[in-house]
């Protein structure tokens, strides 16, 4: 009989995320997956700035950025021809202290997650599968089944669901997940490839009925390609990579050479959501709870990112630290996220894959143009990174925010990235529980509802004149929570 406060159900990046907080935080849990071990497979791609930030707090973006590379640019080919060659560079100078667009593969993000979790004494229980779930007194009891057909049962006051679009949490507790599904079949191809064009960015071949994305991975001429799959496909499940080599090279229409590749898979692109990401003591994260397209590299991150916000809940309840009506925060404030995600990146999908004439004008003649105009103004440059990095999420809306603060920082934001001689503002949220900055004269005060570790940090000096420019008061008390959003703004 396993006995676990926690048991986290899937061990991808959500999982795997989720098991590396509640480390952090020296909360018992157990974690399960029925896979033999972390993904081989790159899936997911893009780490966002604000990732890369939480991984900060784990002591991992230094190992991942120096595994990963920094995307430059993006390079429009139409029919063909190179129209439009965007750079991105450090296009959130200022913001983070990852300001540029990132990749690192999924499988090397999921090693990272794995070997904090070893260091911190941790283990995942791999080729183990749920079986069965159901309610008791406490939370919850069931089955577990190991590889080698042998079973074992469980109880735990808390159960997570985080394995997937076909999570056995969701399936067993019966949460609905509402939605739909893109009518075109579409592929995605780890190919290496010989192309005349310089590896820096992101890769857009359009002609006036296709289109593939390129986007370079850290091995030598290595992409992940995706596009629609060609009607010459007429199984998706099945189909040579001949077929799907001689695509690619026609919609290019520029000397290529597909030297190899690691693996390819046809796939629909699913748009859904559960109507709540809580149900009773259980939980969902990630795909399990949110699909939505791969526009504009969310799904991973976002999975990260409910990751990092129940951890630090769950963690709080099973250590004493508040009381578990804290755990409804979470539902509060990633499923509005969720549910804003889902509408927008299907609606940029769309555009990208519609046959209609307006979609093929604006994919071949209107964004070259735009993206390259919106780059040139900073405000809007700094709004395109805020939004695409998630370093723009913000929790005002939610139970734990009060609504204090002033027009340029409020309860639920985000805490402010900002540099001064000798320092920076993330220097002060690397340990363990709520931070309560000190501006000023301003003195200590109680944080209602939290008996866990509180980090008091005096700001003077030119950390003081920095924290001002940033809009922290000049006399007064930030109280930061343990995932970096501000959870009060007191001014004297």
């Amino acid at each position: 009989m396993i006995k676990t406060p926690i048991l986290i159900v899937g061990a991808g990046p959500t999982g795997l995320m989720l098991s590396a907080q509640l480390h952090r935080y020296s909360a018992p849990h157990t974690i399960i997956d029925r896979k033999e071990g972390i993904t081989t497979l790159s899936k997911a791609l893009a780490v966002q700035a604000r990732t890369l930030e939480q991984y900060r707090q784990l002591g991992i973006a230094d190992a991942a950025t120096r595994e990963g590379f920094v995307a430059q640019n993006v390079r429009f080919l139409i029919k063909g021809r190179s129209r439009a060659l965007i750079q991105f560079g450090e296009i959130g100078a200022g913001l983070s202290p990852y300001p540029y667009l990132f990749i690192l593969e999924q499988a090397r993000n999921e090693a990272l997650l794995r070997d904090y979790i070893v260091s911190r004494r941790g283990s995942v229980g791999w080729s183990t599968e749920l079986v069965d779930v159901r309610k008791n007194g406490t939370g919850y009891a069931g089955t577990l089944k190991r590889s080698d057909g042998n079973t074992e049962e469980f109880e735990c006051q808390y159960l997570v669901g985080c394995g997937g679009a076909h999570s056995p949490v969701r399936h067993f507790l019966d949460m609905p997940f509402k939605g739909g599904t893109n009518e075109q079949h579409f592929f995605v191809a780890d190919v290496t490839i010989e192309l005349n064009v310089e590896k820096q960015g992101l890769l857009l071949a359009i002609n006036q009925k296709e289109f593939l994305g390129f986007f370079p991975m850290s091995g030598d001429n290595q992409y992940r390609v995706i596009g629609i799959l060609p009607p010459s496909v007429k199984d998706p499940a099945d189909f040579p990579f001949d077929a799907l080599a001689a695509h690619i090279h026609e919609v290019l229409d520029i000397p290529a050479k597909i030297t190899g590749h690691a693996w390819y898979s046809g796939y629909r692109v699913h748009h859904r959501i559960t109507d709540s990401f809580q149900s009773g003591n259980a939980f969902l994260a990630g795909d399990a709870a949110h699909i939505h397209s791969p526009a504009g590299g969310q799904g991973m991150n976002t999975g990260l990112g409910d990751a990092v916000n129940l951890g630090w809940k769950l963690a709080a309840v099973v250590n004493g630290w508040a009381d578990a009506k804290i755990l409804a925060s979470y539902n509060e404030e990633r499923r509005p996220f969720g549910v804003q995600l889902v509408h927008t990146t299907d609606r940029a999908f769309g555009v990208m894959v519609s046959p209609s004439w307006a979609a093929r004008q604006f994919r071949t003649r209107v964004l070259p143009v735009l993206l390259g105009a919106v780059l040139k103004f900073k405000p809007l440059r700094r709004m395109m990174f805020r939004t695409i990095s998630q370093t723009r999420i913000s929790y005002r809306g939610s139970s734990l925010s009060d609504g204090s603060g002033s027009s340029a920082l409020r309860s639920g934001d985000r805490f402010p990235w900002f540099e001064w001689d000798g320092g920076n503002s993330f220097n002060w949220l690397s340990d363990v529980g709520y931070v309560m900055l000190r501006l000023g004269q301003a003195v200590g005060v109680n944080i209602p509802g939290w008996s866990g570790p509180v980090v008091h940090v005096a700001v003077t000096g030119s950390a003081a004149d920095a924290a001002v420019r940033a809009g922290l008061p000049a006399n007064g008390v930030v109280i930061v929570r343990p995932d970096m959003h501000v959870a009060k703004v007191i001014t004297h």
